[in-house]
């Protein structure tokens, strides 16, 4: 089982994970392209933010609160993870599946702990965006690189995505998730690991462009 790489992945291969993202949310806008490369890269810093804030409540309780209200929901997920990025360093994990695969919900809390470690680095954030940016306008009219700009200028190029995930977005996916560290998840968790979701060599018949 691959866990990480000994080099950065390939532009290829880069793309690829970028191209699963566009098929598993559609209609998807310029900020919801940026948190997710930037949760990829980083983690999910606002979520560091609240362990810290909110000490005095329960994580597990927070957890099983949101559990709780999914329940209620006409639709259902069933995945329990999904590529955040294209670094392979952060895996978005929906809770409510996590659970119904009996995962211990107090794991869940030490992953969200102990990620903060395996944040990358601004240089590498940088050209994936760039990348991204590029595959982004190739696939979808939509995009333009004056658009991109404006984005840029009001976010601080580089600044913690501030902006939420577009309406469109939350509305077609209102699940509850955390971002954790890739490679604890899988250590911690091989049942999931699925290598045809993570590298572009099992997918002999992807095309770019």
């Amino acid at each position: 089982m691959k866990l990480e790489r000994d080099s950065v992945l390939s532009k290829q291969a880069k793309i690829y994970l970028m191209s699963r993202f566009f098929d598993f949310h559609k209609n998807i806008e310029i900020q919801d392209l940026y948190k997710w490369l930037y949760y990829g890269e980083f983690g999910y810093e606002e979520q560091n933010a609240f362990l810290r804030a909110r000490k005095s409540v329960p994580q597990l309780q927070l957890l099983l609160d949101q559990i709780d209200t999914e329940k209620s929901f006409e639709q259902q997920i069933d995945r329990v993870w999904e590529p955040m990025g294209c670094s392979h360093r952060f895996v978005m994990v929906y809770i409510a599946p996590y659970f119904r695969k009996e995962c211990p919900l107090v794991r869940m809390v030490n992953l969200m702990e102990r990620s903060p470690a395996f944040r990358g680095s601004r240089m590498q954030f940088k050209l994936d965006w760039s990348i991204l940016k590029e595959y982004a306008m190739q696939r979808d009219k939509k995009f333009t690189k004056e658009e991109f700009y404006q984005f840029e200028d009001r976010i601080g190029f580089h600044q913690l995505p501030s902006q939420e995930f577009s309406e469109e977005f939350q509305e077609t996916h209102p699940y509850a998730y955390r971002v954790v560290s890739q490679k604890l998840f899988f250590e911690y968790f091989p049942e999931f690991y699925d290598e045809d979701r993570l590298f572009l060599e099992k997918k002999s018949g992807f095309i770019i462009g």
